[in-house]
């Protein structure tokens, strides 16, 4: 009985060794050989990872949620735009957070705009358009 505890505990190791250093996982591969050094952080930090999560989850529902393809790529591209200014942080956790606390609030103001029905449209239009010019000031 209890070589079959200690078999037990030494597979349970085992799994946990192969599982990586972190048992928490951002939206994107963690392993791969190409990431910035803000997503070695996220990685490497349960917290942010699990805003990461959070986040790219929400934007892809809101994402789904476009009627047009041109929304789409503007969400797309803006999505782009904050990922470039997030990676500019370097380890920087607390620079990071901030990122992230600025894309919910956008995405918050984008699915007002997809509530409307009448002014939705327009909405989205300004809303990602104010959103690239405050990105290039």
């Amino acid at each position: 009985m209890q070589q079959a505890m200690k078999a037990r505990i030494a597979l349970a190791g085992v799994a946990l060794t192969l599982a990586g250093p972190a048992a928490w996982a951002a939206s994107y591969d963690c392993n791969s050989q190409w990431l910035s050094r803000a997503e070695y952080a996220i990685c490497d930090d349960p917290a942010l990872s699990r805003l990461d999560e959070r986040a790219a989850r929400r934007f892809d529902l809101i994402a789904s949620r476009t009627s047009r393809f041109g929304q789409y790529l503007g969400l797309r591209h803006w999505q782009a735009a904050w990922a470039r200014k997030r990676n500019q942080c370097g380890q920087d956790r607390s620079c990071i957070s901030a990122h992230y606390r600025t894309q919910a609030q956008f995405l918050d103001r984008v699915q007002d705009c997809l509530s409307m029905r009448l002014t939705r449209q327009s909405c989205l239009r300004t809303t990602l358009t104010g959103e690239r010019e405050v990105g290039r000031r």
